[in-house]
């Protein structure tokens, strides 16, 4: 689905990375996103496919230093600074885990809101049609003088009808 070009202002100073966002915002699949066009249900993102975390193996077999009371004032510093690696690797893996979970939620989100809007636009279309009135609609040629287009003509000037009528007394509750 070609995207629409955006037509961005020149960033005051013209950098590898500002040319770089320019071009991705014109050619990207995402592009939409940054343009000012309407979204429609066409626009989907990327699918997000989780990688599974990895998890570092250092701990299973280093964490016996640990275990151990230190000799020395060195192997006490390394311990503490091993110690505090861990806990940076915990709040590392705690944030990524975090944000992935973030990132699927969104993702599970925004198909959501896209099949919304999917139903939506059908639902116009099909509003547009019936509002139209189109006996021939789909630019087909018809044998206008078959019983099957008749009996289309005759259904539909009496849903025209039924429908005035209801209208009408809807009006009429509506007033007293």
């Amino acid at each position: 689905m070609p995207t629409p070009t955006t037509q961005h202002p020149p960033p005051a100073v013209s950098t590898g990375w500002h040319l770089a966002a320019e071009e991705a915002a014109d050619t990207l699949s995402t592009s939409f996103l940054v343009t000012e066009t309407p979204l429609t249900s066409a626009h989907r993102l990327p699918p997000f496919v989780p990688s599974e975390l990895t998890w570092t193996p250092t701990r299973k077999w280093k964490h016996q230093l640990l275990d151990r009371d230190p000799e020395n004032e060195t192997e006490l510093t390394y311990q503490n600074a091993l110690r505090q690696s861990y806990t940076c690797e915990d709040q590392s893996t705690a944030e990524l885990t975090k944000m992935h979970s973030a990132v699927v939620l969104q993702s599970m989100f925004c198909d959501r809101l896209s099949s919304q809007l999917a139903a939506q636009e059908e639902k116009q279309k099909k509003n547009a049609q019936k509002k139209k009135g189109k006996l021939v609609g789909d630019g087909l040629p018809r044998l206008l003088t078959s019983d099957e287009f008749h009996n289309h003509v005759v259904e539909h000037k009496k849903a025209i009808v039924d429908k005035e009528v209801a209208w009408e007394e809807w009006r009429k509750q509506r007033d007293e």
